[in-house]
């Protein structure tokens, strides 16, 4: 496997996406996520992460715009929140997207979270919107298995990806293997399981057997496994160190040890996408 920045995987849409992305969510408006993306993009990153709910898309706008890099070569995402799921507001969300990010197209939209009699609608909506060209491809975030067997049952396209939390800590077999199977990209946030992951011993063995850092290692652990993390950070060197991919792959027998950490446990313990309701006031200050 050719473990480097520049290749992609393609979508069932017959489109590729860059198999490494950088996260925007938690980073300030203006000149930090502005920064921040900045760098990445100097380090190599061509998809950036973003979503209305994180509120900073009009710095991650600003450092695209200012990056000389020609639009064909950035893949930029955004997602729909979950008031805006409902008749008459899809759109324009994707609209207030496009204008912060100064762009004409995204070239991924996702439905953030699948609020219960809301997403199929919302979804024959982004379908409308990818034949309008105002998107290229329409996926879904934080939808488990029977959200994406209703969803596929209603739809006319079939989710080109599905974002989930993902990491060592936390491997979801279930719906990573369903993604698979019906040809859906697996994306992973918090794919360092917020940083819990870094400090473990066999990660940190690992590490040291390749002369890396434990986030190179878990974000190889990824790429390896067809899974597209998007790491974020706002210091540069970190940026900068997860951009750089492991020249060698790592091996059957280290693959499965960090297969063995899965424990079931998420950054925050209690939240299921079947179930999240109650706790949709504390995302912003957790995820």
């Amino acid at each position: 496997m050719n473990l480097t920045i520049e290749s992609g995987i393609e979508l069932n849409d017959g489109r590729f996406i860059p198999r490494l992305a950088f996260g925007t969510f938690d980073l300030a408006d203006g000149d930090e996520v502005t920064a921040a993306v900045t760098c990445a993009i100097e380090a190599g990153y061509r998809h950036i992460d973003c979503a209305r709910f994180y509120g900073n898309e009009k710095g991650v706008g600003a450092a695209l715009a200012a990056s000389g890099v020609p639009r064909d070569e950035l893949f930029i995402a955004s997602k729909v929140w979950n008031d805006r799921q409902i008749d008459g507001t899809v759109r324009e969300s994707v609209e207030e997207s496009l204008r912060d990010l100064q762009l004409d197209h995204l070239d991924l939209l996702l439905i953030h979270w699948p609020v219960a009699g809301k997403f199929a609608g919302t979804w024959r909506i982004f379908e409308q919107l990818r034949e309008e060209g105002l998107v290229r491809s329409i996926g879904v975030s934080n939808f488990r298995v029977t959200h994406l067997r209703e969803l596929m049952a209603g739809g006319n396209v079939a989710p080109a990806l599905d974002q989930m939390e993902h990491h060592p800590y936390l491997q979801d077999a279930g719906t990573l293997a369903f993604c698979r199977e019906n040809d859906i990209v697996y994306e992973a946030w918090s794919p360092l399981g917020r940083g819990g992951c870094l400090d473990d011993p066999v990660i940190g063995e690992i590490a040291r057997a390749h002369g890396a850092s434990p986030a190179q290692i878990i974000i190889a652990w990824h790429v390896q496994h067809g899974v597209i993390p998007l790491p974020r950070s706002k210091n540069p060197e970190r940026i900068r160190a997860n951009a750089r991919m492991l020249v060698e792959p790592l091996t059957e027998a280290e693959m499965a040890s960090i297969n063995a950490l899965d424990k079931g446990k998420p950054v925050i313990e209690g939240i299921d996408p079947a179930n999240f309701a109650p706790y949709l006031n504390n995302l912003s200050s957790h995820l």
